[in-house]
């Protein structure tokens, strides 16, 4: 072996300690520390920056500072789906801790409207949470020297801070996905430092980190609250009212730091411009702190506070000021960039240091926050009655399952729901007393409730950071309408969201059972009796019984749940059912006939025979991961239906033949003729094959189906002229996260359930389908007009007219369906996602 010289393990040595860094690297001098409190160094036994934290190292140390500082309270608000606990740990003076539910209830009414509190001795409260992405790994990291400094800090500033305000520390928003990164980026860790770009720890595996077990991004959930950990931590949200909350993110490994304020001309105008001023003021503490320790920033560049639902905007929806930060990220302990090596430790340090600026400003601001909070509520009437909208009216006859989960939105953000007294009919909708509710807009929360039921079609920037629209009532497919005369409302008492419990009326029957394919549940009712064992069959044709003495009509996709020969005795049918009903809130009806008075009898053959599905999808590779969650997520946690995932790379030596359905949901450039081949084979064999999105244009693309795609919409070259404004031509002719008008065949197996003949389709690119001509192949397609709300160019929008949302074609005895569109957006489109279903349970049915 060949000696290494002293001067190579000088140089070895020199790589790898310029990863790390000493505690006196992060921390201000400007303080003492109490050195009862264990530094992050000393507890962890390495340094910062040296490893990556894993979250049981972050929550283990958050726990002992709760243990050993008297300034400090930690608890638990929500568990992610792989049972990892979700913390806060708040900070403030001895004194304060002593009544802190006191503090915290004096700082609630201060901004209550019509309170009359006298300023003096309310506390200011401030949250900082770290890491929403789960591989943009130096907010978290720093977390621990933020929960260091509050506890261990010592002198007059300190006592200061503490003793006139309550700070949040949440050091991991998603400790899901800062698990899969850190796991990673520390597995793929040299004992040599290596920074070359090309190295694979700065490139995750699919689906990486950033997302959550689902592979959702946390960070868009704020408004739609699908998932536990913003449902937990939007309730505290609303349970503090903070006054400023941070929100440290990274970006590109290029980049430097940037704070808000963002791109002035892309706020949202339901945003008092207070909060603006504020968020101006706040900025310079980020400079002058960043100027200090020699770290370049930007401003007022790329990012925007439009859509309320990330972790930076919810907060300026709420009366609170929300600050976005980017740190360049590194993703692994060291890297080379255009500005040089950087180290993990760097971008630490710089996420630490704005939390730092982020309390000085609050300790200086302290009575203008508080001031802002307090007009923001105060002025919220105001709002009301500048709005032509003084309430709105919503609710579905057909679907309480879809209404009350709506409910349960709107009282998550606080909004007040109330009965509908008396039957309306507005904009030429009836809605029932009893299946009804309206929302009136004069009430604290008066911006938001304007926020998630308006469609906007009118905006002063065409650029935007994320979707340009978000009408609640269209995502969840519910009647809806404005309210614009006083007189028209008959509000009753205010409502929470309540549990649906359905029934078997009829009672017990020997002959058979049905159900109408109208709750949202449905999907879970039927496949809870197909695993048990039970014969289903579906309607392709309307019918009526005579029950109780009342005739129910029943209409396409109604199931038909037969008693004779099946696995289950009579008795255990009738339990079987009752449980069910009980659970989902499907009514069903007992029959003591198979004779209908009108339309198709029990025993007809147009009552089709129903195959428990076996669902396959395709994920990795080239899949898009946000895509595979959503239907994942909602097989999985609506409705309970199992979703076996396959790795793309192995479709080889899969057998397919186990699977009713396959869904594609992106591009299979790796899969050779022979794999093709092997797919189509098992769906001309009477399986059927799902192309979602991008796996629809692969499916078009690769034989399987003859869809073709419009031409895309050229730049508009005329509008801009400068060279300053090259980048603003590309976002005049994208569709930015809108909603668009689309008309079904309600008769047809994919449309079963719905009882009107329209629905809104939220789209969110560019691609549009040309027309199969072929008839019954297109159960809905857009309508002549077809816009609703965000922002949609002209050219876009008459290519989208008239064009197919979803298509049918045969391959052989099996068929490919062909979904244009994201028919489960966030989890949260509950209106479409039956459309998708109902291509597993219906999809063999169709001719």
């Amino acid at each position: 072996m060949r000696k290494i010289t002293a001067s190579l393990i000088v140089l070895l040595l020199f790589f790898v300690s310029s990863a790390q860094e000493k505690m006196d690297y992060f921390l201000p001098g400007d303080v003492s520390y109490n050195p009862e409190i264990p530094t992050p160094e000393a507890f962890f036994n390495q340094q910062m920056g040296e490893w990556h934290l894993t979250h049981d190292q972050v929550l283990n140390y958050i726990k002992t500072i709760n243990e050993l500082s008297d300034r400090a309270i930690m608890y638990e608000y929500a568990r992610t789906y792989e049972n990892r606990p979700l913390v806060h740990l708040v900070f403030t003076s001895v004194e304060n801790q002593q009544n802190l539910d006191e503090l915290k209830k004096k700082h609630y009414d201060y901004s209550e409207p019509g309170s009359e509190l006298a300023k003096d001795g309310v506390p200011l409260v401030v949250s900082l949470t770290y890491g929403v992405h789960g591989n943009e790994s130096s907010g978290t990291n720093s977390s621990v020297l933020t929960a260091y400094y509050l506890a261990a800090a010592e002198g007059e500033k300190i006592d200061k801070l503490l003793a006139n305000t309550i700070i949040i520390v949440d050091p991991c928003l998603n400790p899901d996905g800062f698990t899969r990164h850190s796991t990673w980026a520390n597995m793929h860790q040299s004992a040599a430092a290596n920074g070359n770009p090309d190295s694979r720890q700065f490139d995750e595996v699919w689906p990486g980190g950033r997302t959550n077990h689902y592979w959702f991004d946390l960070n868009r959930d704020y408004l739609l609250l699908v998932h536990p950990e913003s449902k937990g931590r939007v309730e505290k949200f609303h349970e503090w009212k903070p006054n400023i909350v941070t929100d440290h993110h990274e970006m590109g490994a290029n980049s430097s730091f940037f704070f808000q304020p963002g791109v002035p001309s892309r706020n949202n105008p339901l945003t008092p411009e207070k909060n603006y001023e504020l968020t101006h003021e706040i900025a310079k503490y980020h400079a002058q702190f960043l100027d200090k320790i020699g770290s370049f920033y930007f401003s007022e560049e790329s990012f925007d506070d439009y859509y309320f639902g990330k972790g930076s905007s919810y907060p300026d929806i709420n009366g609170s000021v929300g600050i976005l930060f980017e740190q360049a990220g590194f993703r692994g302990r060291i890297r080379q960039t255009e500005n040089g090596v950087r180290k993990l430790a760097f971008g630490i340090k710089n996420q630490f240091t704005t939390s730092l600026s982020t309390l000085e400003a609050a300790m200086n601001l302290h009575d203008d926050l508080l001031d802002m909070q307090k007009e923001f509520y105060a002025t919220a009437a105001d709002v009301a009655d500048a709005s032509t909208v003084k309430a709105y009216v919503f609710g579905s006859e057909t679907d309480k399952v879809k209404t009350q989960l709506f409910i349960d939105l709107l009282r998550r953000h606080q909004i007040e729901v109330y009965k509908n007294e008396k039957d309306l009919t507005c904009d030429g909708k009836e809605f029932r007393s009893e299946s009804s509710y309206i929302v009136p807009v004069k009430q604290k929360q008066a911006r938001l409730i304007l926020s998630l039921f308006e469609e906007v079609t009118s905006f002063s920037d065409t650029t935007f950071y994320d979707v340009s629209t978000w009408t609640m009532p269209l995502a969840f497919d519910l009647n809806y309408a404005k309210l614009t005369n006083a007189k028209q409302m008959a509000q009753g008492d205010a409502v929470e969201a309540e549990k649906i419990e359905g029934q078997v009326i009829g009672g017990k029957s020997s002959l058979a059972y049905v159900f109408r394919w109208n709750e949202y549940s449905c999907p879970t009712a039927l496949y809870s009796l197909q695993a048990a064992g039970l014969r289903t069959r579906v309607a392709t044709e309307k019918f009526s019984f005579n029950i109780d003495n009342k005739n129910e009509a029943f209409t396409y996709g109604s199931i038909l749940v037969p008693v004779s020969d099946q696995k289950l005795s009579e008795a255990d049918i009738f339990k079987l059912i009752t449980s069910v009903a009980k659970n989902t809130g499907v009514d069903f009806y007992g029959l003591s006939t198979g004779l209908s008075p009108e339309g198709i009898d029990a025993g007809s053959n147009n009552f089709a025979l129903l195959t428990r599905p076996e669902v396959l999808l395709f994920v990795g590779g080239d899949v898009r991961s946000s895509d595979a969650g959503e239907i994942w997520h909602l097989f999985d946690q609506r409705f309970h239906i199992p979703v076996t995932l396959v790795e793309s790379g192995i479709l080889s030596r899969t057998n397919l033949n186990r699977y009713t359905t396959i869904i594609l949901a992106g591009n299979f450039r790796s899969w050779d003729n022979t794999e093709e081949q092997k797919l189509k084979t098992w769906a001309e064999q009477g399986g059927t094959l799902i192309g979602y999105k991008s796996g629809a244009q692969w499916a078009a693309k690769s034989g399987f189906g003859k869809n073709t795609y419009k031409k895309q919409v050229d730049p508009d070259t005329t509008k801009y002229q400068s060279y300053a404004e090259r980048g603003k031509e590309r976002t005049l002719n994208l569709v930015s996260g809108a909603i668009f008008n689309a008309q079904m065949d309600i008769t047809h197996p994919l449309c079963y359930g719905y009882t009107d003949g329209e629905i809104s389709i939220f789209k969110s690119d560019n691609s549009v389908a040309n027309s199969l001509e072929k008839k019954f192949a297109e159960p809905v397609k857009y309508t002549a007009s077809p816009y609703k709300s965000g922002w949609a160019s002209e050219p876009n929008i008459e290519r989208i007219k008239d064009a197919p949302v979803v298509s049918v074609e045969s391959l052989g005895r099996g068929k490919l369906i062909s979904y244009e569109d994201n028919m489960n957006f966030r989890g949260i489109w509950l209106g479409t996602s039956k459309l998708f279903t109902n291509a597993v349970f219906f999809g063999n049915l169709i001719e």
